[in-house]
């Protein structure tokens, strides 16, 4: 897996997280995992209810399932995981995920929700139609949100944004500060409407010349796509990103951090642009 597509839920999410969760489930097999390709004609799933333990749902066949997985997600367990893979003639043989799907309670007793979802994309980060169902899918399955942060990644694995490695910001700090400062910047962003309204709304992020589309989410907040294609967005596509959003950016200098070798941010502070 090589694309990994994050976006962080907070108590101020507009319907009940737990609906926000079977929807972000739902939406990723519709548009992610289809079931027509042979890599993801197997499924299984795992629902851990809650930080102690408690209840655990274990499935296979995820799409045949979908009502029992669903009814384990509405809850809004403290951790969910449904992966996709080739079949295998050995049902104890292992076989590597071709994507997966997730969600994880974060923060202090469960403040905020990580939702996630990453595919093995391989040459198709330079196919517009491939990389417009990405974003595609982050609209549906967000509609009804108003996330606190999210983003589209390439070759970046990690549960934390790279700016937030560079700035070397604690973990409650940036989850506390998520509305009043943005985590991060990505080929695809997605900004809180308190700071898409910093930013003088979707009108003036669209003429900026740094996103080649701004969407509006029915529940609030934006998602910024910077250049037609995740292959695109080079270093030149991310200044322009930086500098667009540097008046909601987190202060302070990033530096390189040894546990990520190719960190995407620009090394200037934003509170000097």
């Amino acid at each position: 897996m090589d694309v990994t597509i994050w976006a962080t839920l907070d108590e101020q999410a507009p319907v009940p997280r737990g609906d926000l969760v079977v929807l972000w489930f739902r939406t990723a097999i519709d548009f992610l995992f289809s079931g027509e390709a042979k890599e993801t004609a197997d499924s299984y799933a795992v629902v851990t209810e809650s930080f102690s333990g408690g209840r655990e749902t274990r499935l296979r066949d995820v799409r045949q399932n979908w009502p029992t997985l669903a009814d384990a997600l509405r809850p809004h367990p403290f951790h969910a995981s449904v992966g996709f893979h080739e079949p295998s003639v050995d049902e104890e043989e292992w076989v590597d995920d071709f994507g997966r799907v997730g969600s994880s309670h974060k923060g202090r007793g469960g403040s905020h929700t990580e939702l996630s979802a990453a595919v093995r994309a391989g040459d198709r980060i330079g196919d517009p139609e491939f990389c417009a169902r990405l974003v595609d899918f982050l609209a549906a399955a967000l509609d009804g949100a108003d996330p606190a942060f999210a983003r589209v990644d390439h070759l970046n694995f990690h549960d934390t944004p790279d700016l937030e490695a560079a700035l070397r910001r604690g973990h409650r700090k940036y989850l506390r500060e998520c509305r009043s400062h943005l985590r991060g910047y990505s080929w695809v962003t997605g900004v809180p409407s308190e700071l898409a309204a910093r930013l003088g709304g979707a009108s003036r992020l669209a003429v900026s010349g740094a996103f080649h589309a701004v969407r509006e989410l029915r529940g609030g907040g934006l998602l910024l796509q910077a250049t037609e294609t995740l292959a695109g967005y080079d270093d030149r596509a991310m200044r322009e990103v930086f500098r667009a959003l540097a008046p909601v950016l987190p202060p302070g200098i990033p530096e390189h951090d040894p546990a990520r070798e190719n960190l995407r941010v620009v090394f200037e502070d934003a509170s000097g642009v």
